[in-house]
């Protein structure tokens, strides 16, 4: 009996002590859970960065689809799959025959409608015609100046005839005012018989009769001037006569040719209309014949050759097929700093698309020098992105990063799936040679940028509705400090008021989290502890 109350008062103890032990044990590994769990945050300065992320497809910035602009027949390739040409090379050729044929018809018919044009404008005559035309006028206007320089001798001649006849006038006139016999006529006989009057000697008669018989040499000089004169002054009258003839030939002779060159407006205006026409059908077929001859637009690799030589083509021309164009939808971020999880099935599809698209030319042509991405960012997202933003490309294959920078954002959306997009495409920076066409890659593109700013990891914020706060350790004890945020990057917080660079603060989320794991373990061992007492307490009941 005193065996059996030694064992029970020795149980009791222990039961006591393992009571003892198990809220002390709990209490210790508590504390020590919470005081580990607890992170703390230090405010620092640096540059607070937010960035929106899709994935997308490596491709060429310049794609194009070239082909003939012509229809013919290929009669031969000058370029092949993988062969980087310049700008003004010749790819391929059709057969130049029907081209050539058609353009000599057409200068045919430019060379006739500029020949009826010139006609036109000629008076309808022939270059013969013309120049007979010419040489009847010049042979009139020959005749007139013959006539006009006969005119001008004779009435040279007249002058001198009639200075004579007037002077020899003069000088009879003088003579019969002196007294001397001149034998002039009834001038004469009056100056004889006055000399005999005032002689008184009665011998007037005879004075008289010597005077009507003796000619005087200055009347008969004075006869024959004003003779001549009057002849010469018939001259000059059949002269002027001769040369008002010659000036009405003349005449006649321009209204004839102008009345047979004579052509209407509207004539003229309709040849040279057909002119023009005809001047367009040669610059056409000129341009046809050039179009024989496909030549490379640009600087670039073949990706792609269809056309063999043989082969009827129909033409089209060259149709541009831009890369920047296609539309390409992948998984995005929808927030701050939120990872793209993969390219999207229509991402691949649309791709695929464009370079079946691309590849449906003669030959496919692509600047392979100037790289770029094109991906679908979802308009939460897109709303952000604007051309010029910098951006990070990474190689889903290498994990490579290559700088760049948005380069163009579609305005059209994309839907699938109910989900809308907008592709936006970004311009790599000297992309090394690893990365090649079609490779998929992830793009994050920086939309919001603060320099110099004070900053906190964001997981030590609390936002609640428009309300931030932080746990600020002071003294040893977290105070709950508000604060006034600014821009929020991907991991950090740019704070604008309520901390100072060096405040440290508690980070709540990470508290919580360790202590509720700590309290897990706790609970693990001490349900290990009470198995531990209960088979304790089965054996004790067994003794």
């Amino acid at each position: 009996m005193t065996g059996r109350r030694f064992w029970v008062a020795n149980g009791a103890l222990l039961v006591v002590v393992a009571v003892v032990a198990y809220f002390g044990l709990n209490a210790l590994l508590h504390k020590s859970a919470a005081h580990a769990a607890t992170r703390t945050a230090t405010v620092t300065t640096g540059t607070v960065s937010q960035t929106v992320t899709a994935s997308g497809n490596i491709s060429a910035a310049t794609s194009q689809s070239v082909s003939f602009a012509t229809g013919g027949t290929v009669s031969s390739v000058n370029a092949t799959v993988g062969e980087n040409v310049v700008a003004g090379q010749t790819l391929a050729t059709l057969d130049p025959g029907p081209a050539q044929a058609a353009l000599a018809a057409a200068q045919d018919q430019l060379s006739a409608a500029e020949d009826n044009l010139s006609l036109a404008e000629s008076g309808n005559e022939s270059p013969p015609q013309v120049q007979q035309d010419q040489a009847t006028v010049a042979t009139d206007q020959a005749a007139v100046a013959s006539a006009q320089a006969t005119l001008t001798t004779d009435q040279t001649t007249l002058a001198t005839d009639q200075a004579a006849c007037s002077a020899t006038k003069a000088a009879s006139v003088s003579a019969s005012a002196t007294g001397t016999p001149t034998g002039g006529g009834s001038s004469g006989g009056s100056v004889g018989t006055g000399t005999g009057s005032t002689s008184g000697t009665g011998g007037g008669a005879p004075v008289s009769t010597s005077t009507s018989t003796t000619t005087s040499p200055t009347s008969t000089s004075s006869t024959n001037a004003c003779t001549q004169a009057t002849a010469a002054q018939q001259t000059v009258n059949q002269d002027q006569n001769a040369l008002n003839q010659a000036n009405n030939t003349l005449t006649q002779e321009n209204l004839s040719i102008a009345a047979k060159r004579y052509v209407s407006p509207a004539t003229i205006l309709q040849d040279q209309a057909q002119v023009t026409s005809a001047q367009e059908t040669v610059t056409q077929d000129q341009k046809t014949l050039a179009d024989t001859t496909l030549v490379a637009p640009f600087n670039g690799t073949v990706t792609a050759l269809t056309g063999t030589p043989g082969q009827t083509v129909s033409g089209g021309g060259n149709s541009s097929a831009a890369s920047s164009g296609a539309s390409a939808s992948g998984s995005g971020g929808s927030g701050s700093g939120a990872a793209a999880t993969g390219a999207s099935s229509t991402a691949s599809s649309s791709a695929s698309s464009s370079s079946s698209s691309s590849s449906s030319g003669f030959l496919t042509l692509q600047d392979l020098s100037s790289l770029q991405v094109v991906a679908g960012f979802p308009e939460a997202s897109a709303v952000k992105v604007r051309v010029g933003q910098p951006a990070t490309v990474t190689l889903s294959a290498t994990g490579t990063t290559v700088p760049g920078s948005v380069a163009a954002v579609s305005e059209v959306p994309t839907v699938v799936s109910n989900v809308v997009t907008y592709s936006v495409t970004i311009s790599l920076s000297n992309p090394p040679s690893s990365v090649q066409n079609g490779m998929s890659a992830t793009v994050a593109v920086v939309v919001g940028s603060a320099t110099n700013a004070l900053e906190l990891p964001s997981s030590a914020i609390t936002t609640t509705g428009n309300r931030s706060t932080v746990e600020l350790l002071k003294n040893g004890k977290q105070v709950l400090t508000p604060v006034n945020v600014g821009l929020v990057g991907d991991t950090t917080t740019q704070i604008l008021s309520g901390l100072s660079i060096g405040d440290v603060v508690a980070e709540p989320s990470a508290t919580v989290s360790s202590t509720g794991s700590a309290t897990a373990g706790t609970g693990t061992r001490i349900g290990g502890l009470g198995g531990g007492l209960g088979g304790f307490g089965g054996g004790f009941g067994g003794g």
